[in-house]
């Protein structure tokens, strides 16, 4: 009888236990995020090996070098967004700056910057592409505008608004 009585009360309290826990289980206990705003610092993007590929944030780190230390090169905070290849090394970038309000668009070399567009808070804009001792220079401002090439060391002047 006692045999009897402890084999219902651990067959009873072993479905009441798959009941409990079936019961919490099947609840959708995650929450939705898919309409919410997600705010962040900072996101850094990391390839298969853990290199750092791609970093959006407020206040980027320094250029990092193909030795792998970081360089402060651009002398003031940024905020955007940089690319970098797969040993690490700084290679481009949509930035912002503090100091002036300037907006950015750079792509880098192994060895430098080839490719730099920039636009002023106030409406000028400026490009450059350059590869050695070759360049190309394009400016608008209010007042002032020119197209200045450069090929070996040579400047040739294609239109420049003097007065």
């Amino acid at each position: 009888m006692k045999t009897k009585l402890l084999y219902t009360l651990g067959f009873a309290n072993l479905f009441i236990f798959c009941f409990y826990l079936y019961s919490f289980t099947t609840q959708k206990d995650s929450t939705d995020f898919s309409n919410k705003i997600l705010k962040v610092k900072g996101v850094v993007v990391v390839d298969s090996l853990g290199i750092e590929r791609v970093i959006i944030g407020s206040h980027l780190p320094p250029a990092q070098t193909a030795k792998g230390y970081r360089k402060d090169t651009r002398g003031n905070s940024v905020s955007g967004v940089m690319l970098y290849d797969h040993e690490g090394q700084e290679r481009g970038g949509y930035v912002t700056d503090d100091d002036y309000g300037n907006a950015f668009l750079t792509l880098d070399s192994k060895i430098g910057q080839h490719l730099l567009m920039l636009c002023e808070p106030q409406g000028s804009a400026y490009m450059a592409m350059w590869d050695g001792k070759n360049a190309i220079q394009l400016k608008t401002a209010k007042d002032d505008g020119y197209i200045k090439l450069t090929k070996g060391n040579q400047q040739i002047k294609l239109y420049e608004d003097e007065k």
